[in-house]
């Protein structure tokens, strides 16, 4: 009865404390289906999953788009309180809280090439004297990262994955990092399926995705928020609310 009676009150505070003053969330506009713009609006996958973790745990949220880039940004100089989705890294840590109890999606990243120069990608020895191109912000993990270190590839940033798909196709660079789903989607929609291939080997396997809060936001009771939406989401996975929203965007779920 005890515990009854304290998860009332706690639904209760969290109502109160938690559903005025929207909280600000941000998420990367160039990330479809799980993040993108649709008539003006936020939608997606992550958008969506959001919004309905936040509306079972009590929250009032607002959701805004912008390129990955100022993502990070914002997250790091607390400008938003917090954002979906972002690979979890030492540091990121730093500067976000990670909810990394259930995490919001898993990406599978490889390289996608032109139809017909396609190449052998074993390691990144292979990449050698080849121009990679990614996403600004973009954090492919350890080994990629010091493979660009060292210079054995040639990366470029671009700003957005149109931008990366002009590139390749007009030749500046041989191959680009892309999620597969994301690349998929952008492609099926500009008519370009026939036209980009990927390169076996991957370059991240379900690397997993969370949302976040900002360390440097004026938020108060990160904790407290941090649990009530991993508890939320993992709900939403237990009875299959995720996948059904999922399965509006993506038909393998």
């Amino acid at each position: 009865m005890k515990k009854y009676l304290f998860a009332c009150l706690f639904c209760l505070l969290a109502s109160t404390v938690w559903a005025g003053t929207p909280l600000r969330f941000v998420v990367d506009a160039d990330f479809a289906p799980y993040s993108m713009v649709v008539d003006g609006s936020p939608s997606g996958i992550d958008v969506d999953v959001l919004n309905e973790a936040a509306r079972r745990a009590g929250i009032n949220i607002e959701i805004r788009t912008t390129p990955l880039k100022t993502v990070l940004e914002m997250v790091g100089d607390g400008s938003c309180d917090g954002a979906a989705a972002l690979f979890r890294s030492p540091e990121r840590e730093r500067y976000a809280l990670f909810l990394d109890g259930v995490p919001i999606h898993f990406s599978d990243y490889v390289l996608f090439a032109k139809v017909g120069n396609r190449f052998v990608f074993d390691s990144y020895d292979d990449l050698a004297g080849k121009v990679i191109g990614v996403a600004a912000g973009l954090d492919l993990g350890p080994e990629f990262a010091e493979a660009r270190a060292k210079g054995d590839m040639i990366v470029k940033e671009y700003p957005d994955l149109r931008g990366i798909l002009a590139g390749l196709l007009g030749g500046e660079i041989d191959a680009f990092a892309g999620n597969i789903d994301v690349t998929y989607y952008r492609l099926k929609d500009m008519g370009l399926t026939s036209s980009v291939v990927y390169l076996p080997k991957k370059l991240q396997a379900e690397k997993p995705a969370y949302i976040v809060l900002s360390r440097a936001s004026g938020l108060e009771d990160k904790d407290k928020v941090a649990r009530a939406l991993e508890e939320a989401l993992a709900k939403m996975h237990k009875d299959g609310s995720y996948n059904t929203i999922a399965h509006r965007y993506l038909l393998r779920f």
